[in-house]
């Protein structure tokens, strides 16, 4: 059993034009070519940004290094420092060139003068 029931004008389908110019594949190769070039270059874009940040972070773990030796040397010059000073202290000084050396403080000083 069919119902013939007629749809509304503004329903019913209405037909599709001809198509009068169909597209040649001579006329896809140029903006073909042009998409497969975007895309080799987005796809080498992103590999340059992912390498300069891995070389970002080896060079900054590197500077981090060397912040650190830095700090270290530093330590280790105000060690240095604080030991020259110790070494050089005017007391000590003395007490090396009596005991070492056999050095003694003179009984008697002479000055002299330049007379010219």
């Amino acid at each position: 059993m069919k119902l013939n029931v007629s749809l509304p004008p503004w329903l019913q389908a209405k037909p599709e034009p001809a198509i009068s110019g169909l597209v040649e594949p001579a006329e896809l190769i140029k903006p073909g070519l042009l998409l497969f070039c975007l895309v080799v270059a987005l796809v080498v874009s992103a590999l340059l940004v992912i390498w300069s940040a891995h070389q970002y972070r080896i060079l900054f773990n590197q500077q981090q290094e060397l912040v650190q030796q830095w700090d270290e040397l530093q330590v280790e010059w105000g060690q240095l420092l604080l030991e020259q000073g110790t070494l050089a202290a005017n007391n000590r000084v003395e007490s090396v060139a009596i005991k070492r050396l056999g050095m003694r403080i003179p009984e008697q000083v002479e000055v002299i003068r330049d007379e010219r």
